[in-house]
């Protein structure tokens, strides 16, 4: 521990110092112009069919590269952008399940699936699970699977461009521009681990390019390894929750007071089991981070056909394993096998992932005067779920322990045609046209018969000994397996066609439209536009805007996703759309969700080393997808013999809840972003790069879907007031970014501040506490979980021109999420941290790193 806060006072003290030299540095001398303007003028590709710059643009596009990536000291792509980006949210998901293990961000604080992730520009198939990222209905591509090694840069377009792209790019769209380079390479290796000494991790990286003959062509391979063990924050256990059964007076083992599975307590005129001196109190390890293993390899391959004509390649592979510990099963729990497990079991939910994706294309230039790109792409994502060191405890002492829950398997291959070309008319104008073809399928696979099926075994022993479990224990306990009639196997094809002018109607004034046909084979078809305008008052001096519309097609898995889930005292069905049970019950089929589109910014360089942009924007969403209340007899208890009645009638238990995908509301989201960058060259002092970004964010629901009359009989809302909560706070309200870059000749050094805006989450009281602060209260409590301030820092050092070593820290002052209000814990616990905004529990994380690069 003297080791480590040795380490921590000497990289502060480092910031502490390249923070005060900086604004000493910035009048020591003239910036100068040449840096600057290689930053700016990189050609993107993103967000129209014409290549320009970054200054040029007609719409906001930030930049990354693949250094600024490395340097974030992020465990995978998706915490980088986080990291970089104030208009991408990454939030923490609350419940360790699948959803925290398969991640998922979020573009200007709409949901992952309204941002498009491309890969050279071709779309990127998304993943397999539905719910990724805590998202009910999102199953957006997983850009944690793509291993850094591999990327150049990454255009991120914050804008809308569904009339470009097609379905999901609603918010924006990120587009990862792999390494084509035929020569040179490096191997890195980073070592961390967090300050309370867990969650040790290894990322090991390499690459290299290699050329291909002798007319130009090349192949580069970048392969990943990360490895992240368990971090844990949870509180020790109260001396009041008891584990084992207490004892009365004449030594018997009895039933405690307070719920059996979720508050036991200590009996009148009981003692407690001599057993709790030496149990474990820190049993529970849910709250903190998954351990995961990733391994990746991407291979990007071309090679020139004719003078006119390249082939090119790129495939990504990637397989990840990771768990997820659930709540602790004390032994006095009736679903605990006590000949199995003595002293109780944490079970632990864990997946087994294969990705991959290759595309192949052929392109040229001039024919018939038209540059052309004609590319397949076919992607996999195939997910395993387990739950391991668990039970059936309807099968007693001859139950599993280890359970493979079931598969989610979903493919996407698509296939493009894309042709433009330049015409000197009245005006300058770029022409372009093309054509989509794509087809998806996703399957649903069970799972093993234990892990779903009930044994008909009865308790084995204590106070409840002989007793009959329950339907709602018959399964794997954490995660029931997926039924036979839980399987799906569901595909549908979709096809587009495409165009898009660029005007120069004058040498200032740019005008870009574009249109877009597309048509699915399971809801019809859909029109999109968009219209792209930028004017140069002077050199240094512009304004941009766009109105555009948009669409996202409903997941796959959304419209074919049906589960069966075991509660404590429960069992809950979420229903197929197209199921005659949910028709019942008031479900219709999904629509894709809509969107229109309004941006209008100013961009400047009043200075040949300073950049400045403001961008303001609202975006209107129409019926947005999400999960509807869940129908329960103990949710509405005024009316709760009509709702068992209500869903006896659709074929279920009366106590059983129930529950389906809707179009659920309309929502409108404004903001505004901007960015400052400049640099300061000084004699004696280096050079400093400083930046700021900013993003203000605000969302509000417009509309809600309307009640069926099956439900509003008994004042059930399909879409409930919490959830519509969730739509407004799903993203701080604001985030903002400040950097200094600071390099003297061979020393980089960055420091980088965050700050998280307001953030609301509420707890629902039903019994008033007596005491302190919260006595008497009932109903919702709400607390403020950003207006917070990280600060990360990386200090590098070249030593040698191929060599270089680096020490970085994040999260430098340990910084931690606000405490749950004590009316919100639960009876094992004696405190709780927020797991679901923008800062993890986990607190600060420091690391180490070696490069080499020829």
């Amino acid at each position: 521990m003297k080791n480590k806060n040795y380490l921590r006072a000497n990289l502060l003290a480092a910031a502490a110092i390249s923070s005060v030299l900086a604004p000493l540095a910035a009048h020591a001398a003239e910036p100068a112009v040449a840096d600057a303007a290689s930053e700016v003028d990189q050609l993107i590709v993103t967000g129209s069919r014409v290549k320009r710059t970054v200054e040029s643009s007609p719409a906001p596009i930030d930049v990354l590269s693949s250094v600024a990536l490395d340097k974030t000291s992020k465990g995978n792509l998706l915490e980088s952008l986080n990291t970089l980006l104030p208009s991408f949210n990454l939030p923490n998901v609350a419940t360790p399940n699948v959803g925290s293990m398969i991640r998922a961000g979020q573009l200007r604080g709409l949901n992952p699936s309204h941002t498009l992730v491309l890969v050279n520009g071709k779309r990127r198939h998304g993943t397999a699970f539905l719910g990724a990222g805590g998202f009910a209905a999102s199953a957006p591509a997983d850009l944690s699977l793509i291993p850094g090694g591999a990327i150049s840069r990454i255009e991120v377009l914050r804008d809308g461009a569904s009339a470009i792209y097609g379905s999901d790019a609603i918010a924006g769209v990120i587009n990862i521009i792999t390494d084509h380079s035929d020569q040179g390479g490096s191997v890195s290796a980073r070592v961390g681990e967090y300050f309370e000494g867990d969650g040790l991790t290894k990322v090991f990286k390499a690459d290299a390019g290699f050329k291909l003959g002798s007319r130009g062509g090349y192949l580069h391979i970048a392969g990943e390894v990360d490895d992240q063990k368990i971090v844990i924050r949870n509180s020790p256990i109260p001396s009041s929750f008891l584990f084992y059964f207490p004892l009365n007076s004449a030594g018997q083992e009895i039933l405690p007071s307070g719920s059996l599975s979720s508050s036991p307590t200590l009996p009148a005129g009981a003692t407690p089991n001599p057993k709790e001196a030496t149990r474990d109190n820190n049993a529970w390890i849910n709250q903190g981070a998954a351990p995961y293993r990733l391994e990746a390899l991407t291979l990007d391959i071309g090679a020139p056909v004719s003078a006119k004509a390249q082939a090119y390649g790129v495939v990504t592979y990637a397989r990840r394993t990771s768990t997820a510990p659930q709540n602790f099963r004390h032994p006095s729990r009736d679903e605990v096998v006590r000949a199995l497990y003595p002293n109780g079991f944490t079970p632990v939910e864990g997946i087994k992932e294969v990705d991959y994706e290759a595309t192949g294309g052929l392109r040229g230039d001039d024919l018939a005067g038209w540059d052309w790109d004609l590319s397949s792409t076919y992607g996999r994502d195939i997910v395993d779920v387990y739950v391991f060191n668990s039970v059936n405890p309807t099968y007693g002492a001859a139950s599993q322990r280890d359970f493979h829950v079931g598969q989610h398997d979903y493919s996407a291959w698509t296939t493009n045609l894309d042709i433009k070309r330049h015409f000197d008319w009245v005006v300058p104008v770029d022409l372009s046209f093309g054509a989509e073809h794509r087809r998806e399928t996703f399957e649903l696979s069970r799972g093993d018969v234990q892990s779903y099926t009930h044994g008909g075994a009865k308790i084995l022993d204590g106070p409840n000994a002989g007793k009959t479990l329950g339907n709602s224990l018959g399964g794997s306990q954490a995660l029931p397996g997926y039924r036979p009639e839980d399987e799906v196997d569901l595909s549908r094809k979709s096809n587009a066609v495409y165009a898009g002018a660029a005007f120069n109607l004058t040498p200032a004034w740019l005008v870009d439209v574009a249109g877009r046909y597309e048509d699915y084979s399971d809801f019809g078809s859909t029109r999109t536009g968009r219209i792209t305008t930028r004017y140069d008052f002077a050199k240094g001096l512009a304004v941009r805007g766009t109105i555009s519309n948009g669409f996202n097609a409903p997941a796959l898995a959304a419209q074919a996703y049906k589960n069966t889930g075991n509660q404590n005292t429960f069992v809950n069905h979420v229903l197929q759309v197209n199921l005659p049970e949910a028709i019942a019950l008031g479900a219709k089929p999904l629509k894709p969700e809509t969107s229109t589109s309004y941006s209008l910014g100013v961009v400047s360089s009043p200075l040949s080393w300073l950049n400045l942009a403001v961008d303001v924007y609202q975006i209107d969403v129409k019926d947005r997808i999400a999960q509807s209340t869940t129908i329960r007899q103990d949710s509405f208890p005024a009316y709760a013999a009509q709702i068992k009645a209500l869903v006896a009638a659709a074929g279920f238990d009366a106590n059983d809840g129930v529950s389906y995908f809707i179009n659920a509301a309309d929502s409108r989201t404004k903001g505004i972003e901007a960015t400052v960058d400049a640099v300061t060259h000084t004699d004696d002092f280096g050079t400093f790069r400083w930046s700021l970004a900013v993003n203000c964010n605000n969302a509000k629901v417009t509309d809600i879907a309307p009640t069926p009359s099956v439900l509003a009989a008994f004042k059930i809302p399909v879409f409930s007031a919490a959830a519509q909560t969730n739509i407004r706070y799903q993203a701080p309200l604001g985030k903002e970014i400040l950097g200094v870059n600071w390099t003297y000749k061979r020393l980089t050094v960055n420091v980088r501040e965050t700050h998280y805006g307001k953030l609301k989450r509420n707890i629902t009281v039903t019994t008033p506490a007596t005491t302190g602060p919260w006595a008497g209260v009932v109903g919702e409590i709400p607390y403020d979980v950003g207006k917070v301030w990280l600060t990360d820092l990386d200090i590098g050092y070249d030593v040698t021109d191929a060599v270089n070593v680096s020490l970085s820290v994040n999260n430098l002052f340990d910084k931690k999420p606000p405490k749950v209000p004590t009316p919100g814990l639960a009876a094992y616990q004696t405190y709780s941290y927020t797991n679901n905004g923008p800062v993890g529990v986990a607190g600060g994380f420091y690391a180490a790193s070696i490069r080499y690069k020829w």
